[in-house]
């Protein structure tokens, strides 16, 4: 008893002080990342040779304040009246406009992955493997075997596909599955509406943020892009939606959910660890606080899953092949990539670290690890030796990621091949429209931002665990990206996460304003 007493005692004292550890880095952060956003843009161009260059440009911030101030009175309006708008009937909008325009994008690209793309080798590799062909199954794996969980994904979509409607061109079952990716991001989009509920308590946040899913248009251009972003994130979100619920009604069926949900996350994309890593500090937060047993099993229960799981499509390969794929490319070689010059910019991708090591170094994982060890501790001093450079370097990685408005999904449908001629909303997003709807995602990031911030503010306020979530995966997104490979595409799922904790900023700065 006294224990439990004290325990009683320190829990809500420890908590607090996670919380505002969060909630003042993720701060720091999103002061710098706003303000840049107001004062300059990146833009991703194609003219390097390299065909992936990330420029910065500088902004006007005067057009940029005045037209925020625009969106927000908008907003307010909306805030006010939108108590007669039903929403569901927002929801089934929101969600029949982004199937309604993804499945038209999708049709006017045409989307076609060239050989020599990630995307190609994943697809192509699923494709024979679904016709019993592993010959595809090659060196590129054992340097990328944890891309093995998207191709088993992908397989299992292709041999179904090609049972049910059987002799198409592979085309047609490749454009298929970016249809599945687009029913993917509606399933998130739904999910971040609960989300919001959960953790705000208020239909109007819910509203808010529905609102402004609707001008979300760079995860809908990134359907066309077959790899394990869209499903990894699609499944991490319901993954935190199910968490929320667990924790708020404690029913085993949503245990079992996430479990499910934030294991096939992971298998399909590594980095969805962040979130499971995420989840489990706050879950080990509310075991301590309600010492419920039932919490602690659950708990335990999905970390096996995800620990057990994630290598279970390498396995599976292994097994029909013969072959061994090894562990791959150390993480850590990525870290040494992050902390180099890129092509594109700092800690962008450039090979010398990761593939060419390791291949020259005959695969060899541990030599390729010692190299990456090297490099990183040549750079720390450098950068010890050079703050001026080492903030240059970091700062500059940050804006050319999270400054960059269409976080790729208008480079990702330029660089890579169609079927056929692309059509007019290619044109419209893509080609001739590029520069305004590149302004307009700026505009719309800018608010995104500014609406974080205000959140974070009353965050701070209530300094609780479970409503600091979000901003925990945001900042895990942060700094993992600040310290391994940069590219403005990984920002994107953290970028749609931050849309509910906006709709919170611009509620609570309304509801003030109402109230003052």
């Amino acid at each position: 008893d006294v224990k439990h007493g004290r325990l009683d005692r320190y829990t809500p004292r420890i908590e607090k002080l996670g919380a505002a550890v969060i909630l003042i880095l993720t701060m720091l952060f999103m002061i710098y990342l706003t303000a840049s956003a107001f004062l300059q843009t990146t833009d991703i161009s194609i003219a390097d040779p390299s065909g992936e260059y990330a420029e910065i440009y500088s902004d006007n911030i005067f057009l940029n304040l005045i037209l925020v101030c625009i969106f927000l009175a908008a907003l307010y309006i909306f805030y006010r009246h939108g108590t007669e708008i039903k929403l569901r009937r927002l929801e089934i909008a929101l969600l029949c406009w982004t199937f309604i325009l993804g499945a038209a994008f999708i049709a006017s690209v045409k989307l076609r992955a060239p050989w020599y793309s990630d995307s190609f080798y994943v697809t192509y590799a699923a494709q024979r493997a679904a016709v019993g062909d592993y010959s595809a199954l090659e060196n590129y794996f054992v340097r990328f075997p944890f891309q093995l969980g998207y191709v088993l994904y992908s397989e299992i979509f292709f041999r179904v596909a090609g049972t049910l409607i059987p002799g198409l061109p592979e085309g047609y079952y490749c454009l298929a599955l970016q249809g599945v990716n687009l029913l993917w991001l509606l399933l998130c989009f739904h999910a971040l509406i609960r989300i919001s509920l959960y953790i705000y308590s208020s239909m109007r946040i819910q509203k808010l943020t529905a609102l402004l899913l609707f001008f979300c248009l760079p995860a809908v251009l990134s359907c066309t892009f077959l790899y394990g972003n869209i499903p990894a994130f699609s499944c991490g979100t319901v993954a935190v939606w199910m968490f929320l619920a667990f924790l708020n009604r404690k029913k085993l069926k949503y245990a079992l959910v996430f479990a499910a949900a934030i294991t096939l996350a992971v298998i399909l994309k590594l980095n969805l660890l962040i979130f499971a890593l995420a989840i489990a500090i706050v879950w080990v937060f509310d075991v301590i606080r309600t010492r419920s047993v039932k919490s602690l099993i659950c708990f335990m229960l999905a970390a096996a899953c995800v620990l057990g799981l994630k290598g279970m499509p390498q396995r599976i390969y292994e097994a029909r092949t013969g072959k061994d794929f090894g562990d791959g490319i150390p993480m850590i070689a990525w870290m040494a990539m992050g902390f180099s010059e890129g092509h594109a910019g700092p800690g962008w991708y450039k090979e010398d670290n990761t593939v060419k090591f390791f291949t020259h170094s005959g695969n060899d994982a541990e030599a390729t690890a010692e190299h990456a060890k090297q490099v990183i501790s040549e750079r720390c001093a450098e950068f010890a030796a050079d703050p001026g450079e080492a903030l240059r370097f970091f700062s500059t990685k940050l804006r050319t990621q999270w400054n960059e408005p269409t976080y790729e999904s208008v480079w990702i449908n330029q660089v890579q091949q169609s079927y056929s001629e692309k059509g007019g909303l290619y044109e419209l997003f893509c080609g001739r429209g590029e520069q305004f709807f590149g302004g307009v995602m700026n505009q719309f990031q800018q608010l995104i931002f500014f609406g974080v911030l205000l959140s974070l503010f009353e965050l701070w306020r209530r300094r609780v665990m479970e409503s600091s979530l979000l901003p925990l995966i945001i900042l895990g997104g942060l700094l993992y990206h600040l310290l391994f490979e940069a590219k403005s595409q990984y920002a994107l799922p953290y970028f749609v996460l931050m849309i509910p904790m906006a709709a919170f900023g611009f509620g609570w700065f309304f509801y003030r304003i109402e109230n003052r």
